[in-house]
């Protein structure tokens, strides 16, 4: 694809703000147990590493989090078996950069888990959310190796997070979800300066596959200019984990299929 039309296809859909705030689907079930111990564990490991980690003196020219640089997903190492190696999967998932970063996390994963939890149970829920974020570095790693050389490290919730969004668009796709739509000014791209300008924005009933695909279509993007950036040579510093996004997602719909209740199945009959 030609790399112009990737830029405007992704600056005009940087464009517009989704916010969802509720879907009409009640839970038929309990409390998310699950889902509210994910958040409680990622904020706490968060609030952990910021006040320790965080806050030791390093070099000028030294990250802020090279502290935690065992603990991240970083190809290199997991390919030649070094410092945690297949962990690392794991443990990237529990950590985060900064509060938005966590909070925006968070929030996605606090909106789509509590149903994709009611229509999984608890246990089948966590094994979900797991495997999602293995399936996420799996991908990450894979392409990342290939155009970035593998030295770049990933860390965040959001790969094993699209996972839970994959379930969710698997199940209730045409769900409608009100949602906040407004339109922004931000930095379409990590080497495009910006600023955010967000006017009201405007409560609409969405089907759910329209947030949902609207981050796809985002990440797919971005992963494509990357992906013509190492055909010529260059290497596109994104700044965001797309390919583990897309990974994650992936394995959501895919492994949904091993963890749905079969009442679910029924009633969608």
């Amino acid at each position: 694809m030609n790399p112009t039309l990737i830029i405007f296809l992704y600056i005009f859909l940087q464009i517009f703000f989704l916010l969802p705030i509720k879907d009409k689907r009640s839970r038929r079930r309990g409390f998310p147990w699950v889902t509210t111990l994910l958040v409680a564990l990622n904020v706490v490991v968060y609030i952990g590493v910021a006040f320790t980690v965080y806050q030791q003196p390093h070099e000028p020219d030294q990250p802020y989090w090279l502290g935690i640089y065992p603990f991240m997903e970083v190809p290199y190492l997991i390919i030649n078996h070094e410092g945690l190696g297949a962990l690392s999967a794991l443990t990237s998932t529990y950590l985060h950069a900064d509060t938005g970063h966590l909070l925006g996390n968070m929030f996605v994963l606090w909106f789509f888990g509590r149903k994709v939890e009611d229509a999984t149970g608890h246990v089948s829920f966590a094994l979900l959310y797991t495997l999602c974020g293995f399936t996420a570095s799996l991908m990450s790693v894979s392409v990342n190796t290939i155009i970035t050389g593998g030295h770049i490290p990933g860390f965040g919730a959001s790969g094993a997070i699209a996972g839970v969004m994959g379930a969710y668009l698997f199940l209730y796709s045409n769900e409608k979800v009100l949602t906040l739509v407004s339109t922004w000014l931000a930095p379409a791209l990590p080497v495009i300066p910006g600023f955010c300008f967000i006017p009201i924005p405007i409560p609409l009933w969405l089907p759910a596959w329209v947030f949902i695909l609207s981050q796809v279509a985002k990440d797919a993007l971005l992963g494509q200019l990357a992906i013509e950036a190492y055909k010529l040579g260059q290497t596109l510093p994104l700044g965001v984990g797309v390919f583990a996004h897309i990974g994650g997602l992936l394995g959501g719909m895919l492994f949904i299929y091993l963890f749905i209740r079969p009442e679910v199945v029924a009633g969608q009959r």
